[in-house]
């Protein structure tokens, strides 16, 4: 009996401790998770090398007395494996940190069939600004000695500016001549070191301000029941609305929707930026916030920031009522040359992978990318994308149609109740 009283009361200090345990192992978990749900994406940018060429980096030494056999100097560059290698330990990192992880180099078996549509808002870089590398062997032990020094810096692409910026040693110990893993470690250690800092925890746990999910809607635009315009008039009327978009990378065309300021324009000329430049009809420039991006239709939707008081959208012809042989115009600024206006036909409707185009002849160039193909009423039908450029092949541009774009990027049109509309679902303008 007394040994079984012992038993029972051992089992039960067990189970009290464990009782006490799992509560506290549950909390942590929720916590973690919360933290991931309200992360940015987060992309690993270039990890080079800061280090001169030829400076003297460490060496390989031999014997109890460590006698120097060998000098380690420093490369132009990381070498491409290294670099790479690297770069998917630091994505690891930021996956096991419970960051949203934009990868550069997918190993996802499905990674050809999964089309990410929206970059990461965060880049981060590292330039190596100091190296300690040396390898030693003995009688008794082999091994690798790697210390570095990398100058972290975080770019936000909302803001186009880098937010943060820290040197950050590292230091890590492999088994070995000259093996590299204690390289690898090394600025792994170091990037440790860096997401541990509260600013980067700060800066990159921001939520996002709009929500991937949310509709936008705009105001239809009415319309007149008057003759069709003359080509001269249908430019005079539409210039006023096109805009130019400008990114670091390029230039490119758009088209004010309504008179909030949201601008259509196509995904490609964006490119990765969250902020762009655009130059209004007036000459000013203001700039502009990318709501959303689809690159599979290679659209984007564009808000300018502050009041706007003096800008007018488009009509839109929302109903796909575009037929081959109608005429149609195209506006946008193609090289060094704003506000170009070109006309032609529509030549046919084409399907490519995942979404419909419309084939035109009318000449589109490089910077006419993202203005609008516009019917001869002045209504938009279409964003031009792109065209087939070779030599004997001309008159093959491409737009997509409009329709489908506002409901891929979830912008809906409303029309006043109970007025009467024209073919495009626009409501007429009534007159005495």
């Amino acid at each position: 009996m007394a040994k079984a009283s012992v038993w029972s009361l051992i089992s039960a200090i067990v189970l009290f401790f464990f009782s006490l345990q799992i509560p506290v192992r549950a909390e942590s978990l929720q916590s973690f998770e919360s933290e991931i749900e309200s992360s940015a994406k987060v992309e690993i940018a270039r990890i080079r090398s800061g280090v001169l060429p030829g400076v003297v980096i460490g060496g390989h030494y031999d014997g109890l007395l460590k006698m120097r056999q060998q000098r380690y100097v420093a490369t132009e560059r990381l070498e491409e494996q290294l670099e790479t290698s690297v770069r998917d330990l630091l994505e690891d990192e930021l996956s096991q940190a419970g960051f949203d992880v934009m990868r550069s180099h997918p190993q996802s078996l499905f990674a050809d069939l999964v089309a990410s549509s929206e970059p990461g808002r965060f880049l981060i870089g590292g330039t190596i600004t100091k190296v300690n590398l040396n390898s030693y062997s003995s009688f008794f032990k082999e091994y690798t000695h790697d210390d570095r020094r990398v100058r972290w810096e975080l770019f936000d692409r909302d803001s186009n500016k880098v937010v943060y910026r820290q040197e950050i040693a590292g230091s890590a110990e492999a088994e070995g001549i000259d093996n590299p893993a204690a390289t690898y470690e090394a600025i792994r250690a170091s990037f440790r070191s860096l997401l541990a800092e509260p600013r980067v925890v700060e800066i990159l746990n921001r939520p996002i301000e709009e929500p991937p999910s949310q509709a936008y809607k705009i105001a239809a635009i009415a319309t007149s029941s008057r003759p069709a315009m003359t080509l001269e008039q249908l430019v005079g009327q539409t210039l006023p609305s096109i805009v130019q978009i400008r990114t670091p990378n390029g230039r490119g065309s758009g088209f004010l929707l309504d008179s909030s300021g949201l601008i259509m324009t196509n995904q490609h000329v964006v490119g990765s930026a969250f902020s762009v430049k655009v130059k209004l009809y007036d000459g000013s420039i203001v700039n502009g916030r990318v709501l959303r991006r689809d690159a599979v239709a290679d659209a984007a939707l564009v808000k300018l920031e502050g009041e706007m008081s003096e800008v007018a959208g488009l009509p839109i012809c929302h109903t796909d009522r575009v037929r081959v042989g109608q005429s149609v115009v195209a506006i946008g600024n193609p090289l060094s040359f704003s506000n170009s206006v070109t006309q032609g036909i529509v030549s046919g409707f084409r399907r490519n992978a995942s979404r419909s185009l419309i084939q035109t002849d009318t000449a589109v160039n490089p910077g006419n990318s993202g203005g609008p193909l516009l019917n001869r009423d002045g209504k938009v039908i279409g964003i031009v994308t792109e065209k087939i450029a070779s030599e004997g092949i001309e008159g093959l541009g491409f737009a997509l149609p409009i329709g489908e774009v506002l409901q891929r990027l979830n912008v809906s049109i409303n029309s006043p109740a109970n007025s009467e509309l024209d073919t495009c679902g626009n409501p007429l303008l009534s007159y005495k």
